[in-house]
């Protein structure tokens, strides 16, 4: 199933003996937009922890309880996540974003960023919608603003054409057509 952003921040993350927190963010590999990590703010059990869970773990989604069930448990997930020092990230996402060879980006960092035609802006991104089987983002929420009065349209990432993650916050695609709220694209250039 399809979940935005916003959608999954509501869940809880609950191993098999006990709940662990709720989803605040994700990382994803910018390169095949591919979730690497739930990242889960462990609220009053471990006051301003963030736990990092691979979603591979992930053996339930409840859309009622909107709870996602783990095959580990706390203690398992506390021993892995806490071999960090309070507020410092894993050696692997430390370096997301700065030029590392991580490439790892947060989902909630995307939203705002620009996507962008060839003949110009198309709107912002206003939610991700990551796929809860397969743990990759599917598809880009784009608020087309003054282009497409009042639209939303979806932007799948295999069509952007270049990625900008600095401060132009920018994502750059080939359009060819619209059609039923979906933008129409041709591959990208590799």
């Amino acid at each position: 199933m399809l979940r935005g952003i916003s959608d999954l921040k509501r869940f809880t993350i609950a191993a098999t003996d006990g709940d662990l927190g709720s989803v605040s963010d994700l990382y994803f590999d910018d390169r095949s937009w591919a979730v690497r990590y739930l990242v889960v703010d462990a609220g009053p059990r471990l006051p301003g922890r963030r736990l990092f869970v691979s979603p591979i773990s992930v053996r339930s989604s409840d859309p009622t309880t909107l709870r996602l069930g783990l095959s580990m448990r706390q203690v398992e997930i506390s021993s892995v996540s806490s071999a960090q020092p309070c507020g410092v990230l894993p050696e692997s996402l430390a370096r997301a974003g700065s030029g590392g060879d991580c490439h790892l980006q947060t989902a909630t960092a995307v939203v705002g960023y620009t996507i962008r035609a060839e003949d110009g802006e198309i709107g912002h991104v206003k939610d991700v919608l990551v796929d809860d089987k397969a743990w990759a983002i599917r598809y880009l929420v784009v608020d087309t603003e003054e282009w497409w009065a009042g639209k939303t349209v979806l932007v799948s990432p295999g069509w952007l054409s270049r990625v900008t993650w600095d401060e132009s916050k920018t994502l750059f695609c080939i359009v060819t057509a619209v059609s039923d709220g979906f933008l129409q694209a041709s591959k990208r250039d590799s």
